[in-house]
């Protein structure tokens, strides 16, 4: 399997994932070993750093002048490619549990994403 149709799975199961959940309701069950509820904890958690980097990019960008808003908006494009690229699930290679990497990676690259932007003025 390609890492192409890889990511386009990975990212279709996360959507599933997203529609299927309460926005209210927690998935994560801390402490588990089965798969889903650990890749669930993993989930909740990027989508957490995610929303705040989403807030944060959007509080930015409005009060930057047009040129340091073009350059923070290809900054970005580039970096979301750049963690696409980095933080893919290996199933082939490594098993399933690469999905948790994946996701640790996409986590860890948010978090300093976050850091990043904070540091804007």
């Amino acid at each position: 399997m390609s890492v192409i149709n890889k990511k386009i799975i990975f990212f279709l199961l996360s959507i599933i994932y997203m529609v299927n959940s309460n926005a209210n309701e927690h998935n994560c069950v801390i402490g588990s070993v089965v798969f889903n509820d650990i890749l669930n904890c993993y989930i909740e958690e990027y989508k957490e750093y995610d929303q705040k980097l989403n807030k944060l990019y959007h509080q930015k960008i409005s009060c930057l002048a047009t040129m340091r808003k073009n350059k923070l908006r290809n900054s970005q494009r580039i970096w979301i490619k750049l963690k696409e690229k980095t933080c893919i699930a290996d199933e082939e290679n490594y098993g399933r549990e690469s999905h948790f990497e994946a996701m640790i990676c996409e986590i860890e690259m948010t978090r300093e994403r976050i850091k990043y932007l904070e540091n804007i003025k």
